[in-house]
């Protein structure tokens, strides 16, 4: 399962729905990762009054496995934005990436709080909270 950055933003600011959900992944030993765009939109979020959680966010992407945007996964996400495109809708240039690295892995879930963009998205799980 891939967590976008809404839920590791939500988690690292405590939360409640959103700790309620890590527990859960943690109790089921659901494996998860992050994207590498996650890692850049939260780690560009953690300045000012935000920057107390950036040593916790490093320790936590330390902990998890990182899935790259390859080009495999840039040309997945095109032909995503293209299908969306023709039914006359879009998602966010970041979150249809999201969406590439999800829809070409062995798990095609994500887990977020932007549900209304990624249920977009044919062929992904998209898990809300």
């Amino acid at each position: 399962m891939i967590l976008d950055s809404t839920f590791v933003h939500d988690v690292l600011r405590n939360d409640s729905d959103a700790i309620e959900q890590l527990v859960e992944l943690r109790d089921s030993e659901t494996p998860v990762a992050l994207s590498t765009l996650t890692v850049f939109e939260v780690g560009v979020g953690l300045r000012g009054e935000s920057a107390q959680y950036r040593a916790e966010f490093d320790e936590r992407i330390d902990e998890l496995v990182v899935l790259p945007v390859t080009e495999t996964v840039a040309r997945r996400a095109i032909a995503i934005q293209h299908d969306l495109l023709d039914q006359g809708q879009r998602i966010g240039a970041r979150d249809v990436l999201i969406a590439g690295i999800a829809v070409g892995s062995p798990d095609p879930r994500v887990l977020t709080r932007n549900v209304d963009e990624f249920a977009r998205v044919d062929g992904l799980d998209v898990n809300g909270y």
